[in-house]
């Protein structure tokens, strides 16, 4: 690659590679809820908005492995109970598995750009955050697309020269 179409690279703007039909959740929605809109959407990160399209968290493949491993510290110590209380801890855990709002397990933190933002401040912000999806906002805050480590890559393998 060049280091004119290198440079060229960095410098386009987000909105260009942008998603603009974003799904989204709101905190309330169940995880269950939100395990079939990554799939239906295959999408391994979702934002989470408030009534007014604000983005207040995001719910990523990585929060729910999180969850996967409270549920496995809730197994190990069920071991160490009698059978009784044993039986009835499991009845409640597979209950209520799924069922827990998105807002228990989402990343309140979120890192955010708008379609302004050039694909080299996008790719900094990702690395400093150790983030894979960046939800793109307006001046108001507003929540008008997602932009991921994919997307970025793509960009640089259509610039390649090969």
């Amino acid at each position: 690659m060049t280091r004119a179409k290198s440079v060229a690279i960095y410098e386009r703007q987000i909105k260009d590679i942008m998603s603009r039909d974003v799904v989204a959740l709101s905190a309330s929605d169940t995880v269950h809820e939100a395990l079939g809109m990554m799939g239906e959407n295959r999408v391994s990160a979702l934002p989470v908005v408030d009534n007014q399209n604000h983005c207040i968290g995001i719910l990523s493949t990585s929060d729910l492995v999180d969850m996967t491993r409270d549920v496995d510290d809730d197994l190990y110590h069920l071991d160490l109970v009698d059978p009784t209380s044993r039986r009835f801890l499991l009845e409640k855990l597979s209950h209520s598995l799924g069922t827990e709002p998105v807002q228990s397990y989402m990343s309140e933190t979120v890192t955010t750009v708008t379609a302004d933002t050039t694909i080299g401040k996008a790719t900094r912000e990702m690395l400093r955050n150790r983030v894979h999806h960046l939800p793109v906002v307006d001046h108001k805050d507003h929540l008008i697309g997602i932009v991921s480590t994919l997307d970025i890559l793509s960009e640089f393998a259509d610039a390649s020269p090969d």
